[in-house]
């Protein structure tokens, strides 16, 4: 393993101290891997709007975009933020492994571009799961998606929504 990304986030940082303590690498910070805005949605707004069945919410699921939310950030400059952190990574790591530690938001928009799927078609990831994409260049390709394995029956919790 060559190096480990975190974003800003302390918790993805605690996710990772493991692995940290394990290779000796310190973390390194990719600000642009942050989850994806979600304007006024912020800080559990999101599920708690799930989880009334608020018809915008249901228009995010059904349209399979997070600008539905009023000033959440736009599809096309989410994409596109993943896709350059994405790029940046792999040309500092070249035929290098590296482990990102990130979001749900995130870890969706990475495999949908891999894959060429729909936007939502992986945003249901457990936390603590393994997902594994290989970067040549302009080509993706996913390898691994929510493997859990690694981790007890009892610590394997219900995907987060969209």
């Amino acid at each position: 393993l060559a190096a480990v990304y975190v974003t800003p986030l302390s918790r993805t940082r605690q996710t990772a101290q493991p692995l940290l303590d394990a290779t000796g690498l310190a973390a390194r910070v990719e600000p642009d891997l942050r989850e994806v805005h979600l304007g006024g949605w912020e800080g559990g707004v999101y599920r708690q709007r799930v989880a009334e069945r608020d018809p915008m919410a249901l228009r995010v699921s059904t349209e399979e975009r997070w600008d539905v939310i009023p000033g959440a950030e736009p599809a096309a400059a989410f994409a596109e933020r993943i896709r350059t952190a994405v790029l940046r990574i792999a040309a500092a790591h070249p035929n290098e492994r590296v482990a990102v530690v990130t979001h749900a938001g995130v870890i969706g928009q990475v495999l949908s571009q891999a894959s060429g799927s729909r936007p939502f078609a992986f945003t249901r990831v457990h936390n603590g799961s393994l997902s594994q994409v290989v970067v040549a260049g302009e080509r993706w390709q996913v390898r691994r998606f929510n493997d859990t394995a690694h981790l007890p029956d009892d610590l394997t919790l219900s995907a987060a929504p969209p």
